[in-house]
């Protein structure tokens, strides 16, 4: 109930708001920022819901996503075809536009004839109207379907407490020489990185110890090591960047403290 309500509500807010700034923004070019934007809150959306909906399988949040997501680019052409037609002072209602998918067709296929916007001083219409849209419809339903996926990694359900694990504040870096062997030794033992000697805080390559754990219960409890590197750009500013370098492990309690007692 909590998605077939709440997912679609807000993704229909979202788009009204983007089809308002697609339609009176005189730049184009910033359009492209805002449904960047709009993609971004179709990540963030179905993070809320899935969460508030305690779902905890993989492939149903991708589905749901998904479905969403294809629920979003009709919701995206209803709005966008509700801001056009006000603009023009034509009265209509939102809620007749998303109940008469045919005239939603019908309009699309009017506009693709003589375009309604220019890019690079070209009047943008027919096939690559048409092109341009397919493309917005497919970031529209990747952005649903990666926010189903994305909700799920590295998160953790406490069955016992019927809530999800909480990040722990565990910063515990170690060094390694090579990472192949690093990556056997985490997989056939995630005990055994606690014998990596604790890296030192310069800016080479090390990983990074990332720890959830229920604070009701305390008893559901997950470890899992991302791969620290660094890049400098061309103003010689050096950023972290972080990559999966293992799976998730299941912790007990005892295993957890362990760790704890590393850091400490």
């Amino acid at each position: 109930m909590v998605g077939t309500l709440l997912g679609p509500a807000l993704i229909t807010l979202l788009c009204i708001i983007y089809a308002y700034i697609d339609i009176y923004n005189p730049l184009i070019y910033f359009t492209v920022v805002v449904f960047l934007g709009l993609l971004l809150g179709i990540l963030i959306v179905q993070k809320l819901v899935i969460r508030l909906a305690k779902c905890r399988d993989t492939s149903s949040a991708v589905i749901y996503g998904l479905v969403v997501g294809v629920f979003g680019v009709y919701a995206n052409w209803c709005t966008f075809v509700y801001v056009f037609i006000r603009k023009e002072d034509y009265p209509v209602e939102l809620m007749n536009l998303m109940a008469n998918p045919v005239m939603i067709f019908d309009f699309a296929s009017a506009l693709s004839v003589d375009g309604y916007f220019t890019l690079f001083g070209i009047t943008i219409k027919g096939g690559l109207l048409w092109l341009l849209w397919i493309v917005e419809a497919i970031g529209i339903m990747a952005a649903g379907a990666l926010g189903g996926l994305a909700v799920m990694h590295e998160e953790i359900f406490c069955e016992e407490c019927n809530r999800w694990a909480e990040d722990t504040k565990f910063n515990l870096r170690l060094a390694i020489e090579y990472q192949d062997e690093a990556k056997k030794m985490i997989e056939s033992d995630i005990e055994k990185i606690l014998d990596f000697p604790i890296h030192e805080g310069a800016k080479t390559e090390h990983i990074r110890v990332n720890l959830h754990q229920c604070s009701t219960c305390q008893n559901t409890a997950t470890i899992d090591v991302d791969l620290i590197s660094y890049k400098t750009n061309d103003k010689g500013e050096v950023s972290e960047k972080a990559a999966d370098f293992s799976n998730v492990y299941i912790l007990n309690k005892s295993q957890y403290n362990r760790f704890m007692n590393k850091k400490n």
